[in-house]
């Protein structure tokens, strides 16, 4: 069986990919597949949620085993993409910055019965992946933002706190 996966980000709005994998590969499986089509480094933590309709977050899938077993946690390289997913509609939220809270929406868009895949395909890429990691996305503005926010910043010569607000007494009987 196959599984067509649509990600988009909410970051940049022109970013879409549509994967397809067999639902036989591991959530480990989809989590390098997805860092290898969006340029990622692996040396960044990540987890998959799963989502209700408005991808609020009901069970982790996480690829970091802690030893710790829960109804509400799952391992990315123990569990398979059939044993969570198994009907057009579902949708999961892929956390790939932690730090920052970013993360890609997944919806399942497609399964294909009894095909198999030899290797997990891109079937659609549009736009650029957002940065890996947000610090890089400010570093590639980087002088260009700081220029405009220090433009704004010019307050000029203020030698006396009193000529632009008065005496506090002032402000304060004016209550």
């Amino acid at each position: 069986m196959i599984y067509q996966l649509k990600i988009t980000s909410i970051e940049n709005i022109d970013f879409v990919r549509i994967v397809e994998i067999d639902a036989d590969n591991t959530f480990a499986d989809l989590h390098w597949y997805i860092q290898r089509c969006c340029g990622y480094s692996s040396d960044q933590l990540a987890s998959f949620f799963t989502a209700g309709s408005n991808y609020g977050t009901q069970k982790e899938i996480t690829f970091l085993d802690f030893g710790r077993t829960s109804s509400q946690t799952e391992i990315m390289g123990k569990t398979t993409l059939q044993n969570i997913l198994s009907e057009k509609g579902q949708r999961l939220l892929y956390v790939f910055d932690f730090f920052n809270d970013r993360s890609f929406y997944i919806e399942l868009t497609e399964i294909y019965m009894e095909k198999h895949l030899q290797e997990n395909k891109v079937a659609y890429k549009q736009g650029d992946a957002p940065a890996q990691v947000l610090e890089e996305e400010l570093q590639g503005q980087g002088l260009e933002i700081l220029n405009q926010e220090n433009r704004y910043q010019d307050y000029g010569d203020l030698d006396d706190y009193t000529e632009i607000f008065g005496e506090m007494e002032d402000l304060i009987e004016g209550d």
